[in-house]
């Protein structure tokens, strides 16, 4: 694979530094959209059709073709779909029923599930560094549960770890999600442009086919009226911005610095959610939870700057 200009590294590095922001920002945006606003299977599936004009449009921009074009393997695109949209509906209502806060260290966590679910689903070996990050984040994770159950710590509305625990299953069905895009759709030669637009439509359309069917029986879970200014802004945050324009970000930074380097950055994602819950949103942060965070963060980013290691040791060899 040929060097990427080197002139592209800086906007390369702020793409995928927005790239952080816009996925770390949705995190206390979900949060107040499906607890103020809307039904939270509303949020879920407009969260991937509002930017679907995007995707598509970005599609034919990269591929210079129809992202439609045959042939199609509708049957794996729909399962594809069916991934992502598991985990929108965990996503939305894991935050729903957590904290800001709480829910953005235990998002934090995502990429020990992804080494764990890549050694079952692959039989590959473990990440360099995952024994010592898995410690970090059990720890880590003990001292944000602990501080959660102090009086006067759960905010209203707080349910326990359920939230924490839907989270997971979140973390569980995106990292399935990933993992099988590219042992079933890269190898028939389709770009990851194609690929994203195609499932996330696909997802898009069966929480839309769910939520459908929930409104048929319970006609209140549809907006009863224009939303406020507030929860639009959120909303194109979270569509445009979080499931569209930060792919554009993370497709060109990892095509000049490599995935490896440009996942460190989404470790930023978290430290940007806590900013933006404690500034916009008046969630409270305590040093606990500061404490367990960075363990967290400190046990995932050696893990990844490990792997990204390797790679280049291989690479000289």
């Amino acid at each position: 694979m040929n060097a990427a200009p080197a002139g592209g590294r800086p906007l390369a590095t702020l793409g995928l530094v927005a790239t952080a922001l816009l996925w770390g920002a949705m995190i206390p945006m979900t949060h107040a959209l499906a607890t103020r606003y809307f039904d939270p299977f509303f949020v879920s599936a407009i969260r991937y059709l509002i930017p679907a004009p995007l995707l598509v449009g970005m599609a034919f921009l990269f591929d210079r073709a129809s992202p439609f074009r045959p042939p199609v393997p509708v049957a794996m695109v729909l399962r594809l779909g069916g991934g992502m949209a598991c985990f929108s509906v965990f996503y939305t209502i894991g935050i729903m029923l957590s904290e800001p806060v709480r829910a953005a260290i235990a998002m934090s966590c995502g990429p020990l599930v992804a080494a764990l679910l890549t050694r079952a689903m692959l039989r590959v070996p473990l990440a360099r560094g995952f024994w010592p990050a898995a410690v970090a984040a059990v720890i880590g994770a003990s001292l944000v549960a602990l501080d959660a159950v102090r009086p006067g710590a759960g905010s209203a509305g707080d349910h326990g770890y359920v939230g924490e625990a839907l989270l997971v299953l979140a973390m569980v069905s995106w990292s399935w999600y990933s993992i099988r895009v590219q042992t079933w759709l890269a190898p028939h030669g389709w770009s990851q442009m194609r690929i994203t637009c195609l499932t996330s439509i696909a997802g898009g359309l069966l929480i839309c086919s769910l939520f459908a069917v929930l409104a048929v029986f319970d006609p209140l879970r549809l907006p009863q009226a224009m939303p406020p200014a507030p929860a639009i802004g959120m909303l194109a945050w979270v569509g445009i911005g979080g499931a569209g324009l930060a792919i554009l970000f993370w497709n060109y930074g990892v095509s000049h610095v490599g995935v490896p380097v440009a996942t460190l950055y989404t470790s930023l994602a978290p430290v940007f959610s806590v900013l933006v819950a404690a500034l916009f949103f008046g969630s409270q942060v305590t040093l606990q939870q500061v404490a367990g965070g960075i363990l967290i963060l400190a046990g995932v980013v050696r893990m990844q700057w490990l792997q990204m290691r390797a790679l280049r040791a291989q690479k000289i060899v």
